[in-house]
C-alpha cells in the first residue's frame, strides 16, 4: 500500500476513505498514505512538493476530489488544469459522489445511510426551517456538513459526529454496501483489491 498516495481535499475525505478500504478491503491505511489538500482544486498548489514528492518517490498519485464545481466535467478541467499549471501527475482521479455526477462527499455519504434512516433527513429540515424562521442573531447555518452532523449524533453509541472522527462501521448508521458506493469501491479495488 506504500506504493500509493491518496490525494484528498481534507480530514473529513480521509476519516470516510479510511473506514470505507478498510471495511471493504480488510486493510487499515495509516493517514501517511494521505496528502490533505485542504480545500478543492483551487488550493492544490499549497501541496504542489508533497505532489511532487511522492510522484518522484515512485508512488502512484491518486486523487479523490469531490464533483462539486458545476458539473463533472468542469471539475475535472478544473483538476487537469492545475495538474498541467503546476507540473503535476495524477495517475488516476475519481470525483465524489460516483465518479460521473456533480456531488460531493456529503452528498454521497447522505444517500449511504442505513435504509431506513433517510427518514431522519426530514426532520433535520424541518429543524433547519424552524430555525431559519426563528430570525436568531448570529446563528449557526445548517449546511450539508452539519445535517450528517446531526445525523450521526441521533443515534446512541455513535461516537463523535464530527466529521474528521466519525466512524463510518457501524451498520445500523451507514451502509458502505449502498448502490452508490459500488463506483467507489470498483475504483479502489484497483489499489486495495
Amino acid at each position: 500500500m506504500e506504493h500509493i498516495s491518496l490525494i484528498v481535499e481534507g480530514e473529513e475525505d480521509v476519516r470516510f476513505l479510511q473506514d470505507f478500504i478498510e471495511f471493504h478491503f480488510q486493510k487499515k491505511v495509516g493517514r501517511s498514505l494521505f496528502i490533505e489538500i485542504g480545500g478543492k482544486s483551487e488550493t492544490i498548489h499549497l501541496s504542489q512538493v508533497k505532489i511532487q514528492t511522492s510522484t518522484s518517490s515512485g508512488r502512484i498519485n491518486v486523487l479523490v476530489f469531490d464533483a462539486d464545481d458545476n458539473d463533472h466535467k468542469s471539475t475535472l478541467t478544473k483538476v487537469n488544469a492545475k495538474e498541467k499549471e503546476l507540473s503535476l501527475k495524477f495517475d488516476k482521479v475519481f470525483l465524489f459522489p460516483d465518479d460521473k455526477s456533480q456531488g460531493n462527499l456529503e452528498s454521497l455519504l447522505k444517500s449511504s445511510v442505513t435504509s431506513g434512516n433517510e427518514k431522519l433527513f426530514a426532520c433535520i429540515e424541518a429543524y433547519a426551517s424552524c430555525k431559519t424562521a426563528l430570525n436568531l442573531k448570529n446563528p449557526r447555518p445548517i449546511d450539508e456538513k452539519e445535517k450528517l452532523w446531526i445525523y450521526h449524533g441521533s443515534f446512541e453509541n455513535s461516537g463523535n459526529s464530527h466529521a474528521t472522527k466519525r466512524i463510518y462501521l457501524d451498520p445500523g448508521i451507514w451502509d458502505l454496501n449502498s448502490p452508490i458506493l459500488i463506483p467507489l469501491k470498483d475504483f479502489l479495488r484497483k489499489f486495495f483489491g
